[in-house]
């Protein structure tokens, strides 16, 4: 059985969504067990395996991921993948067509879910640390007004599971790009430390990007779960480094899609 997390707010009729976890999948070691991430040497046909589980689980027809680049590139989705090619590079997919789960891979980065009802549109967005800076978020939702009319004030947001402040510590070079983007990083970021860096809250820093582009502060989810803290459940990156095992870890997702007929 595939352990899901779901968004309150993203029970909709006709709206399927999931935050994967390590749950429910044929991989193994360090990729145990519902990795969903091909870049890090687990056997492609367990992934695909785990693909697979986690499409049926959602009742999709189709999932689609894209060649995440830390970057601020939306792509819109208009139709099934071809064969398992992603869908370029980027880090936010959006789509108005049923039956296709739009993906983001993560591993301790944020993943965000975006839902439109008035005009039936969805994205799925991968905001790590540079994302975030490069604001993502808010290209999306440009990316989905120009695409399908959406009004930032109507949309609903799901932020998922991400490394919690307390577990993300960066440098000053990052806290010095956080403080330019941010004219008020109180709760973003910590004090500075002795050698200039500060705990970061990538989360935090997104649900304010959402806000400032309109979305209602009421209409906004997080899941609060740390992916460094809850190793049985959640991959993380960060993690695995720590271990001296950079590089050696599997990754969850956020999924979303409108059901099909």
């Amino acid at each position: 059985m595939l352990d899901l997390v779901r968004a309150a707010n993203m029970d909709r009729d006709g709206l399927v969504h999931a935050f994967t976890t390590r749950t429910g999948g044929v991989s193994e070691g360090p990729y145990a067990s519902l990795n969903l991430t091909r870049s890090r040497g687990d056997d492609p046909a367990l992934i695909a395996t785990n693909r697979e589980r986690a499409r049926t689980a959602l009742g999709l027809d189709h999932l689609v991921f894209a060649t995440q680049v830390h970057g601020r590139t939306v792509v819109r989705v208009d139709g099934p993948p071809r064969g398992d090619q992603p869908a370029g590079e980027a880090d936010a997919l959006i789509t108005d067509r049923a039956g296709i789960g739009l993906v983001c891979q993560t591993a301790d980065c944020t993943p965000i879910l975006l839902f439109d009802p008035e005009h039936r549109a969805i994205a799925a967005i991968h905001s790590g640390w540079r994302g975030t800076v490069q604001d993502i978020a808010t290209a999306t939702l440009e990316a989905m007004a120009s695409a399908y009319g959406t009004q930032a004030g109507d949309v609903l947001a799901a932020i998922g599971p991400s490394i919690s402040p307390a577990n993300y510590r960066v440098g000053p070079e990052v806290v010095a790009e956080f403080e330019a983007v941010f004219a008020e990083a109180d709760g973003i970021l910590s004090s500075r430390d002795a050698e200039g860096g500060a705990q970061l809250d990538v989360a935090e820093a997104c649900q304010r990007q959402l806000l400032a582009a309109g979305v209602p502060a009421a209409a906004i989810w997080r899941s609060g779960l740390c992916t460094y803290g809850e190793e049985a459940r959640l991959f993380s990156a960060r993690r695995s480094h720590h271990r001296g095992e950079s590089g050696v870890f599997g990754g969850q997702a956020g999924i979303i899609g409108l059901r099909p007929a």
